[in-house]
């Protein structure tokens, strides 16, 4: 008996049902004819006890909500030993009915096998923008069954007890996902194609289904371009741009192998695992690419805009979360191994074969899966982390540049040695410690993170000029770029400072102090031999006094991001960058061309579009010298736009803004770049190692409230008052003394501060003319500091 797809429908008949109106949200808890309903989420079971259409309304205000199920809809499967798929009967009842609360059950059995019962409780509260489902499973001997959730959407991830997978667009050899381990989420996301060689361009699928589980039950599948589960017919190649995920209960999974993406497996009734399976989850939809149970519950778009949460959490979820490679198996077969690629599985996956590109590029990735402030995800980014930490040089302290399968290789793709890896692998370690609040880890891995820094102290000359010669660009491979250049110094300013802490923290303040005046003295080196006299810095200079200048837009905005040239200096920057060509790319690589002899091998296809990694740091700088509307209209909205549109990304932006067909499709770089601005500019939220640091990035001198929530962390602020919960550490009752940072509170005012986790838990703070406010506090989850406004002093 083999388990297989049957493509019932052509694939745009199949996509015209999933477009067809489905059920409708309605303003209050609603049951009629089949349909649960309140204001964010609705469920339709036919007459076959299938559940046929699901959906969701973001806003909850009646707005459509497309079905997100696939054809026969979400319902158990019932075989027999012989392979035959029997006929079900049963009933519907409501069990329960108020004003805050509707439950129904769902009974099912067989005529044709004594014995099985599905049954199924589901539960929908007022306000809920999830299912809660209940269901219990007999199966007798001689028979298995399943329960098959098939859903219009390409791309699927699932997070298994070991780590994440997913898969968009899957085919016949790489369409399904056999496991027996704990499944705890799967989320469902995105339409069909959009690759490079695809005539569709990438789109949103404006739907998308979320489904966490508290007590899983059994084996399962996770299929991706399948279409449904049956027992007969036959599967073709290519993709349906369905994804089917299949509860097994009653069965061992044979012809695959187990924890890889392969063929569709083949099932045989189980004499050792019949009996009763119970499982547990929570299911949602919502009309957008997004997974919803990472939505806040109490999410109102009038404390947060739609648009800053949409490109958030599809930010994260949607690309940087699937190029995660930590489960078993995804690198090389018989290992688990802490990887991550730079784009998802659809199915192969861009510079395939390739992981742990810390030059910036997974620096850029992992920082914006930690802005999950989940700890699951916090915990596979670690797993990354420790493995390029694990294959460092020990002699030199140089990292990996990135690994070819399980193999580490020192060297860029284009031959360079780059700094890029040491200093963005280390600053990566700090956001981990940062994001998790995980200083016990950080104090025990510093022994590898100084010798990761010996490898940038061996830069520095015994010269009185505090300038790092290098032998290769920072972030641009294939830039040749060399001696004492301007990206690479501007960069260790900041690396330094951040070491600076990292040692502070750990018990080390001469170690401390000492970073501190190395930070200074290469800033102060930096702006006495890069500065061109006019508006930028220089490209690099080199041994013998000759220079070499492209008007690098990386090197100049990473200088203002770490506070190297004087505020004037730095407008005087942003104008020749601004006023240079392109500007409609976010944010665009150099003002001068990278010729043939000026990238390795006549490599010039960086050399004329925009990174995203460029237009982090463009970020960066703008709220250095506070220029709102470059950073609102140059950055942010336009790559809103661009996320929320297409959901997937291509890898560079061209000088008209418009992704560039032609390169790497589904990568992780601007939709992470797209999360990190919204997070930590606009809304100013950042965690640190000895501190915590609230400082919104808004239009104006207007009063500035919001709502922010991820994870284990909460934020809400208005200049009345605000409230912070945030991990301290990876336990939930974790907290400790935290420096509390907070800005554009009301100017020169008095704040009462209520920190419950404080022997003294009431103190009073007074706001500076700028409406800055900072003050010692015990935080954590469980330890919320509130800071309500007292008064004015005028």
């Amino acid at each position: 008996m083999k388990l297989t797809v049957v493509s019932y429908l052509l694939l745009w008949l199949l996509n015209e049902r999933g477009l067809a109106m489905g059920c409708k949200t309605t303003p209050g808890l609603s049951y009629s004819e089949g349909t649960l309903s309140n204001r964010y989420s609705c469920m339709t079971l036919d007459g076959s006890l299938a559940i046929t259409e699901l959906g969701g309304s973001i806003l909850g205000n009646g707005e459509d909500s497309d079905n997100i199920v696939a054809y026969e809809g979400i319902k158990p499967i019932l075989i027999k030993e012989e392979g035959a798929s029997l006929s079900l009967k049963g009933d519907v009842k409501l069990q329960v009915e108020s004003g805050d609360k509707l439950v129904i059950s769902v009974s099912t059995t067989s005529d044709d096998m004594e014995g099985f019962v599905d049954k199924q409780f589901i539960s929908l509260g007022k306000d809920d923008r999830y299912f809660s489902v209940e269901t219990t499973t007999t199966v007798p001997q001689g028979g298995l069954a399943l329960r098959s959730f098939p859903f219009v959407t390409s791309s699927t991830t699932a997070f298994y007890e070991s780590g994440p997978v997913q898969m968009k667009d899957g085919v016949r050899t790489k369409g399904c996902f056999a496991s027996e381990e704990k499944l705890s989420r799967v989320y469902s996301l995105g339409a069909e194609g959009g690759d490079v060689s695809d005539t569709i361009p990438s789109r949103a699928a404006d739907r998308s289904v979320d489904i966490a589980f508290s007590e899983p039950s059994g084996a399962n599948l996770v299929l991706s371009g399948q279409d449904s589960v049956t027992w007969n017919g036959g599967v073709e190649d290519g993709s349906s741009g369905i994804s089917t995920l299949v509860q097994v209960f009653g069965a061992d999974i044979e012809d695959v192998t187990l924890d890889t993406w392969d063929t569709i497996p083949t099932l045989l009734p189980s004499s050792s695992s019949v009996g009763t399976f119970t499982s547990s989850f929570k299911i949602g939809a919502v009309n957008l690419d997004l997974p919803v149970l990472s939505v806040p519950v109490s999410y109102d778009p009038s404390t947060l805009p739609l648009d800053d949460l949409h490109s958030f959490l599809t930010g994260i979820y949607a690309s940087p979360v699937g190029c995660l490679c930590t489960h078993a198996n995804q690198v090389t077969l018989g290992e688990t191994l802490g990887q991550i690629a730079t784009t998802i599985a659809r199915p192969d996956r861009g510079y395939e074969g390739t992981y742990n590109y810390f030059d910036p590029d997974n620096y850029i990735s992992t920082s914006a899966i930690l802005l999950s402030m989940e700890p699951y995800l916090q915990n596979e980014v670690r797993k990354v982390l420790e493995r390029s930490g694990s294959m460092m040089k020990k002699d030199t302290g140089q990292l990996p540049h990135h690994f070819e399968g399980s193999e580490p290789v020192y060297s860029a793709l284009s031959g360079m040695i780059q700094t890029g890896p040491n200093v963005f692998w280390v600053l990566s370690c700090f956001n981990y410690a940062k994001t998790s609040g995980d200083l016990q880890w950080l104090k025990d891995y510093m022994p590898t993170l100084r010798t990761a820094t010996n490898f940038l102290y061996s830069l520095f000359s015994e010269s009185d000029v505090k300038l790092a010669s290098v032998p290769g660009s920072l972030m641009v491979d294939v830039f040749i770029r060399s001696n004492m250049t301007s990206d690479t110094n501007a960069m260790l300013v900041g690396f330094f400072r951040d070491f600076a802490d990292a040692e502070e923290v750990t018990g080390n303040s001469t170690g401390a102090n000492d970073l501190r005046k190395l930070a200074s003295e290469i800033s102060e080196a930096v702006n006495e031999k890069l500065w061109n006299g006019d508006d930028h810095y220089i490209t690099q200079l080199n041994d013998d006094g000759t220079t070499r200048d492209f008007v690098d837009y990386d090197s100049n905005l990473i200088a203002i991001s770490n506070g190297i040239p004087s505020h004037e200096q730095s407008l005087k920057i942003l104008e020749r960058i601004d006023g240079g060509q392109c500007r409609s790319g976010v944010t665009f690589v150099s003002e001068v061309w990278y010729g043939e002899d000026d990238t390795t091998s006549g490599n010039t296809g960086d050399s004329w579009c925009a990174m995203g990694r460029h237009a982090w740091f463009d970020s960066l700088s703008r709220k250095a010298v506070g220029d709102w509307d470059g950073f609102d209209k140059l950055l942010l909205t336009p790559l809103q736009t661009h996320l929320i549109e297409s959901t997937f990304l291509h890898e560079r932006l061209g000088c008209d803004g418009k992704q560039q067909q032609n390169r790497t499709a589904m990568y992780f770089e601007y939709p992470s770049v797209t999360a990190m601005m919204t997070m930590k500019i606009k809304y100013g939220i950042q965690p640190g190692l000895a501190d915590f640091t609230v400082e919104p990035f808004l239009d104006g001198d207007e009063d500035v409230s919001f709502v922010w929530e991820a994870g284990t962390l909460s934020v809400s602020f208005s200049q009345s008052e605000v409230k912070i919960k945030a991990p301290r550490g990876t336990g939930s009752s974790d907290a400790r003394m935290t420096l509390v940072r907070v800005s554009r509170l009301a100017k020169g005012s008095v704040y009462n501060v209520n920190t419950p986790c404080d022997e003294d838990d009431e103190k009073v703070v007074q706001t500076d003319d700028e409406g800055r406010v900072e003050f010692e506090a015990t935080l954590g989850i469980k330890c919320e500091i509130i800071i309500t406004l007292a008064g004015s002093l005028a």
